[in-house]
């Protein structure tokens, strides 16, 4: 209820939220089919106002990226994925949609074997 409102294309941000949510769910899954004891998914959603922004992140706790993998991770057919699971496009297009047709940003922080949170920053 704090958020301001937030100029947007619907259908474009989420495609792009929906490519996030994905990856996500895809993060965590790989994880417990590796079979570590104790480990529980978690995939994370949330708002929060930052200035004059309105920011939404998603977060896992999935098995992390490499610093050399999440830098590549916006560059378009750049995939981790196994042949026939995905085309690397993903990111690259919600990175498009959020930061070309929206004017805001994505940035990623991850930590390799822990965790991965994905943040838009849309100007309010």
């Amino acid at each position: 209820p704090d958020l301001p409102p937030v100029t947007v294309m619907p259908k474009e941000l989420g495609r792009a939220l929906m490519q996030l949510f994905s990856n996500a769910f895809y993060a965590v899954r790989s994880r417990q089919r590796a079979g570590e004891p104790g480990y529980q998914p978690q995939v994370r959603v949330g708002t929060r106002r930052v200035g004059t922004a309105v920011e939404i992140w998603v977060g896992d706790n999935g098995a992390g990226m490499p610093d050399t993998v999440a830098a590549q991770a916006f560059q378009p057919f750049f995939t981790t994925k196994p042949v026939g699971e995905g085309t690397g496009l993903g990111l690259s297009l919600a990175h498009d949609i959020i930061t070309k047709s929206h004017h805001g940003t994505l940035a990623v922080e991850t930590r390799e074997g822990e965790f991965t949170e994905f943040t838009v920053r849309l100007p309010a």
